[in-house]
C-alpha cells in the first residue's frame, strides 16, 4: 500500500524508480558489476521503503536544492582536487 502523505506525482515517480532501478540492478548483476548492482540495489530499496512508508519522504524537501550551475561548479572543484 502506498504511503499516504505522499502526492500522487510523488507515488508515481517512486514506482517509476523502483522499477527502473531494479531493472537496471538485474542488468548489472548479469553483467558481473557488483559494486554498480550494489548501488541500485540501495537506491531500489529506499524508492520500494518511501513508497510503502518504511522512510521519511519529506526529509530531502527541506534541503536547499543546487543549481545546475552550483552543481556543475562542485564537480569541476572535485576533479581538480
Amino acid at each position: 500500500m502506498p504511503n499516504q502523505a505522499l502526492r500522487q506525482s510523488e507515488i508515481e515517480n517512486l514506482q517509476y524508480i523502483s522499477t527502473m532501478t531494479n531493472e537496471l540492478l538485474q542488468m548489472a548483476e548479469a553483467s558481473r558489476f557488483p559494486m554498480i548492482a550494489y548501488l541500485l540495489g540501495m537506491a531500489y530499496a529506499e524508492a520500494f521503503d518511501a513508497l510503502r512508508g518504511g522512510r521519511p519522504v519529506r526529509q530531502m524537501a527541506s534541503m536547499p536544492r543546487r543549481s545546475a550551475l552550483q552543481q556543475k561548479a562542485v564537480r569541476t572543484q572535485s576533479v581538480g582536487t
